[in-house]
């Protein structure tokens, strides 16, 4: 296996990890909800990334939230 094809492997089994980190932690992804954004809803203007989590934390814990 050459330098670069394990390279490759390592970066990819990191790719994993996060992915399955960010799943369990419950944080949305941001980049592929502006992807969602402009594929589906293309008059829609993406919001900042500080937007999207300061909208994300008013809506779970703001004074609107659903609670139990």
């Amino acid at each position: 296996m050459s330098s670069k094809a394990a390279w490759e492997w390592v970066r990819s089994i990191f790719q994993v990890i996060f992915y399955i980190g960010k799943g369990i932690s419950n944080l949305p992804d941001y980049q592929a909800y502006v992807k969602h954004l402009e594929k589906n809803h293309p008059e829609k203007k993406p919001p900042t990334e500080k937007e999207f989590f300061a909208e994300l934390l008013e809506n779970k814990y703001g004074a609107n939230a659903k609670r139990c």
